[in-house]
């Protein structure tokens, strides 16, 4: 048995950075400061931790938590508004791709992203793939991105799926996506279809780095690769 934790932004869709222009929106409505995270580095970062950068740069005097809260809930209203004015492109390859794996019973395909859970329901809503995913881990989960990968195994075992990190792979399109596979003992494939330039993949040392998914029979020969490790159950 092996899962699949994908990230989305920049790995399975893009939307035109819809988001960033959602939580500018969301925080001007809440703070009244306008273009607030303009100059964030968002790429593989956990929207709370996003919202946190906005929240310390601006000096918002509220309690962090009651802070979030409504930001949070203009966001929820922002970001579908913001998703239809947006051109939607699924990333190479997919959803053929998500399709192939859909079609094989011992592989187990969730979400691991820096999103809220409502915001990566609603993006992957408009993209058309939301169907694809059992489970996932939020930016919802933890503000810290490393300690999202046990969110993800433990809803699976919570639907008898007991994945275990050693039988996983984050796919995802930054450094932070290898980094988190890192912290838990899962493997890590880097595909340079958001922000990251290959070679700075490449030094974080994945697995396995693609330049995209249009051709995926790299990705399938690594996870048949993995299905075959010494210690894969009977028969894989």
């Amino acid at each position: 048995m092996l899962c699949i934790l994908w990230d989305i932004d920049g790995t399975l869709m893009s939307s035109q950075g819809a988001g960033t222009k959602a939580m500018n929106d969301a925080f001007e409505a809440c703070f009244g400061v306008a273009n607030a995270f303009d100059d964030v580095a968002m790429s593989g970062c956990t929207d709370p931790w996003i919202f946190r950068q906005g929240y310390d740069r601006h000096r918002v005097t509220e309690p962090f938590e009651t802070a979030l809260a409504r930001f949070d809930a203009e966001y929820r209203a922002a970001l579908p508004r913001r998703l239809a004015s947006a051109k939607i492109t699924l990333k190479p390859g997919l959803p053929a791709l998500l399709d192939t794996l859909a079609g094989r019973p011992e592989i187990g395909s969730g979400l691991l992203t820096g999103n809220f859970e409502h915001g990566a329901e609603t993006k992957l809503r408009a993209a058309g793939i939301w169907q694809y995913f059992e489970v996932g881990a939020y930016g919802s989960d933890d503000e810290d991105r490393n300690r999202l990968l046990p969110h993800a195994l433990r809803r699976f075992r919570e639907r008898g799926r007991p994945f275990e990190p050693a039988r996983t792979v984050v796919i995802g399109d930054t450094t932070r996506d290898v980094a988190c596979a890192r912290a838990h003992g899962a493997k890590a494939v880097a595909v340079a279809t958001g922000g990251h330039r290959m070679e700075d993949l490449r030094a974080s040392r994945p697995d396995l780095a693609l330049s995209s998914l249009a051709d995926p029979a790299p990705l399938l020969a690594f996870l048949d690769r993995l299905a075959k490790a010494p210690g894969a159950p009977a028969g894989r």
